[in-house]
């Protein structure tokens, strides 16, 4: 099922910044942060280098990627959680969000080699094409309500990328049933690097109400096929139905 009509896309867009907004005022660590991790600064970053850490570095050895004098590019910047990590192995790294105010606050640590810039929510408009080495985005799409915002950001993640240049992205990747703004979702837990991983996996079925918390999923053979559709060539998965779901590969 396809999402309705532009104007619906713009609506949906103005809402996710307008909600950003709000949530980087008024307590922008709590809505990042794991929920298990205390709402303390020092905690917080700390948290990001344990993300980094778990979900960064072996995909770049993985790809036998350098990150030394290559520029990295995060989809989803937030405070910039990761980007103190990630801008500290790369040498140069770009931040962009949805949200003017995260860009603010981000701005305000002044981490050396990084910069930040706000964007849409559904472009990398004023990146210049072929750029950058990496793109990476965690914990973003799946507050996305409209597939068009993130299936535009597979495409233009393919633009910025140089040639050989590599991708890691993460979305939600159940299987869904819309029903308007509801959604019934139905896939297999998982738990980030924070929380002990259960020894058995059991399935679930859930409603969600579809709005800028709650985004879309999209289904592992459909991430594959976008990201393909786009020049992308898709060499690493992991979590399929699951809400951590991970498509990587490089450009070709």
């Amino acid at each position: 099922m396809t999402d309705a009509s532009p104007n619906t896309e713009k609506t949906w867009l103005d809402a996710i910044r307008r909600d950003w907004d709000t949530r980087a005022r008024e307590n922008a660590r709590a809505y990042i942060n794991w929920p298990d991790v205390p709402n303390e600064e020092n905690a917080f970053f700390a948290s990001g280098k344990t993300d980094y850490d778990h979900y960064v570095t072996p995909f770049l050895e993985k790809m036998n990627f350098d990150p030394r004098e290559k520029t990295a590019l995060e989809i989803g910047c937030g405070i910039g959680r990761i980007a103190r990590w990630m801008s500290q192995d790369f040498a140069q790294y770009i931040g962009v969000d949805v949200s003017p105010e995260m860009i603010r606050k981000a701005s305000s640590y002044n981490l050396p080699r990084a910069q930040f810039q706000a964007v849409s929510g559904g472009d990398l408009a004023g990146i210049p094409s072929e750029s950058v080495d990496f793109v990476w985005s965690f914990a973003v799409f799946q507050h996305v309500p409209d597939k068009r915002a993130i299936f535009n950001y597979f495409r233009e993640a393919a633009r910025v990328l140089r040639s050989g240049g590599i991708f890691r992205l993460h979305m939600k990747g159940l299987w869904t049933l819309p029903l308007g703004r509801l959604m019934l979702e139905a896939g297999f837990p998982d738990r980030g690097p924070h929380q002990k991983t259960p020894r058995f996996k059991i399935p679930f079925v859930r409603l969600r109400y579809l709005d800028t918390w709650q985004g879309r999923s999209i289904g592992p053979d459909e991430a594959v096929q976008h990201c393909e559709s786009t020049g992308l060539e898709v060499l690493d998965t992991a979590g399929e139905w699951t809400p951590m779901m991970w498509i990587g590969g490089r450009k070709k």
